[in-house]
Parts: structure tokens; sequence; C-alpha cells
């Protein structure tokens, strides 16, 4: 008779990897409220009691699945606004990425984020920590703008921290299908092309 072969005990780490994996996978189809004991260990395939060995508490597995997963949508979009070489240029793709369609699950885990990061000190902690590197992102690009004298501002911080409410504002509009997509872009552009004393086309790419 045939028989079943015997599947390979993985290692800690792998075992590690295979759990924070799962995790960011349910994050991103089901947003992180779906990051739960049982949900993850009926997509690993696991007792409950396997995933709590490796992640105790579910709170510091929920904040670190969200910090993975923004943080690597900071480094993408960084490297994307570092390929182009005139500061002008670079606003225009930090603004096209933050309001590119194909990123939309991410919007919708920083709203998930702010609701139970008021319960969970460690989401909370991941999500202010990746805020900070946006901000700094947007205020590099602009100061260098000001620098070169391209963007005129007394305030590039500023100018940061306006992109990301007014992106922040748009994403939740979009989650209650609040005005369409082109009109909340056009806000999100219009606005930062006024903050820096540029004519809003350019910003378009």
């Amino acid at each position: 008779m045939p028989t079943t072969p015997t599947r390979r005990r993985l290692s800690p780490a792998e075992r590690e990897a295979q759990i924070t994996g799962a995790a960011a996978a349910l994050a991103r189809a089901d947003g992180l409220s779906a990051v739960t004991l049982r949900g993850i260990a009926a997509a690993v395939g696991v007792a409950p009691s396997l995933v709590a060995h490796y992640f105790p508490a579910m709170e510091d597995l929920v904040g670190a699945t969200f910090r993975a997963i923004a943080s690597a949508e900071v480094a993408e979009v960084a490297a994307l606004v570092e390929r182009r070489s005139e500061p002008v240029a670079r606003l225009a793709e930090l603004v096209a990425c933050v309001t590119d369609p194909a990123r939309d699950d991410v919007a919708v885990l920083w709203a998930d984020a702010w609701s139970l990061g008021r319960t969970n000190g460690v989401l909370a902690a991941a999500a202010r920590d990746v805020m900070d590197d946006w901000q700094r992102l947007a205020t590099d690009v602009v100061a260098e703008g000001v620098r070169t004298g391209a963007m005129r501002t007394g305030d590039p911080a500023a100018v940061g921290r306006l992109l990301f409410a007014l992106v922040d504002a748009t994403n939740g509009y979009a989650l209650v299908d609040h005005l369409d997509r082109s009109t909340r872009d056009d806000l999100v552009r219009s606005t930062v092309a006024r903050a820096v004393d540029l004519d809003v086309s350019a910003l378009l790419r």
C-alpha cells in the first residue's frame, strides 16, 4: 500500500515566518480585525495553541503586521520618488503614488489602525511611527524644492502634514463612497500645488 509522506517539521524561524505571512495575507484580504488567533491558525493549518506559542499577545502580532505592510509601502514609494531627478517631478510622483487606486488595500488598513489603535497600544505606536516616515519623505521632497527655487513655502513640514491630512481625509471619503475619485484626487493635487506655489498641471504625470 502507498504510504503518506510525512511533512517536514518546520524550524522555529520558518514557522514564525509562516505565521507572519498568514497574518499579512489575512490583513490585506479582510482587514486587521481578521488577524486573530483562530483565523491565523486556520489559515496555516495548525492548532491555535501553536500560534499562541510564537505570539502570546495578539496585539503584538497585529501591530507588527500593520507596521510591516505600511513600512513596505513607504519604502516602495520613496524608491519611486528617488528615481525622479527634479524636485517638482518628485512631488508629482509622491502625490500620484499616495492617490493610486492600487494602494487602496493599504489605505483601508490605515482606517483599521486608527480605529483599533484606540485599544491596541502596539498598533497605535506602529501607526505613529509610519506616519512620521511619510511625513519625513514629504518634507524632504518639499524642502529640496524650496532649496532649488522650484517651490515656495516657508514651512516644508507643514506642507507634508497638509498632504497627508488630505490623503487621510479623502481615503475616509472613499470608504463611504463620498465624492468620486477624480474629485478627491484633484482636491489633493490642487491644494498641495497651491501650498508650494505651483500650477496644478506641474503635479500631473
